[in-house]
């Protein structure tokens, strides 16, 4: 299909996006951190419009560099944002997929949109708890530095991180993880950047589950039985906060679900069209 780049502005926010198609059943997409908008092309049909975001420092989408540490990106930004974006592509009501970092997004600003929402899939999302030690450390001034000289030192990290894996304190996939960024210092900078300028992009619990109450949207929380980054107990726990135990869905996999027979999988799980 033909794909069309385009982009919205709020002062010095620039969001961009792809699009593929002209159907009738419009998706809007998140992709996740070091990830690309492209990795929802495996949506495509004839009958859809997908609208796949770049998230800020992917793709085409920036911002002025001061964000990284203040003045940072809130759930507000983005809600203006995407409601631009919706006019100019003349979006009244969607479905929404969001994967990992994207999961974050989306979880801020899906209060706002929800009465557009006709089903919203989150595959592995960020955002699942404000509480837990990945969430407290974003906030905390001196593991910002820390990750800010481990961007021009990853392998003090990597040395670190193998040594926890050795006693048994972190899961040895968590090493392969960030293995992942450290071995690619644009992937590690870029990750380091978004880590900072996004941790004011805090979902409710309170406001997610009162919203799904009020609005009638399908919910399901797809997750990997193996994912060690975003993890089954934590996908449970969260959908026990807002009362949506039954939106679980769990794949045999990991948490890297961008891989050719995982995407047959996940088409079998979003099944849009009998959802318009």
């Amino acid at each position: 299909m033909e794909r069309k780049i385009e982009s919205v502005t709020l002062q010095d926010l620039k969001l961009s996006y792809e699009v593929y198609g002209e159907g009738n059943t419009v998706i809007l997409c998140f992709h996740g951190n070091g990830r690309s908008a492209e990795d929802f092309k495996f949506l495509e049909r004839k009958t859809r419009k997908i609208i796949s975001i770049h998230l800020f420092l992917h793709g085409y989408s920036t911002f002025s560099p001061s964000r990284i540490h203040e003045d940072l990106i809130t759930s507000k930004d983005v809600e203006k944002l995407l409601e631009k974006l919706l006019t100019k592509e003349k979006v009244d009501r969607f479905h929404w997929v969001a994967y990992s970092q994207g999961g974050r997004f989306t979880l801020s600003a899906f209060p706002a949109f929800a009465h557009r929402v006709k089903s919203l899939f989150l595959i592995a999302p960020d955002g699942l708890d404000d509480k837990n030690f990945y969430s407290w450390t974003q906030r905390q001034w001196f593991t910002r530095k820390l990750f800010q000289r481990w961007v021009n030192k990853p392998h003090e990290l990597m040395n670190i991180s193998r040594g926890l894996a050795k006693v048994k304190i972190i899961d040895p996939k968590i090493v392969t993880f960030l293995d992942f960024y450290t071995s690619d210092h644009e992937k590690f900078e870029t990750a380091y950047k978004t880590w900072s300028a996004f941790r004011d992009l805090r979902p409710s619990d309170e406001e997610v589950k009162a919203t799904l109450e009020k609005y009638n949207v399908h919910f399901n929380l797809i997750i990997g039985e193996y994912d060690k980054i975003i993890t089954p107990k934590s996908a449970t726990q969260f959908l026990e906060k807002i009362n949506q135990q039954e939106a679980l869905t769990k794949i045999p996999f990991g948490h890297d679900v961008f891989k050719p027979h995982i995407e047959k999988e996940l088409l079998a799980l979003m099944p849009f069209e009998e959802l318009d």
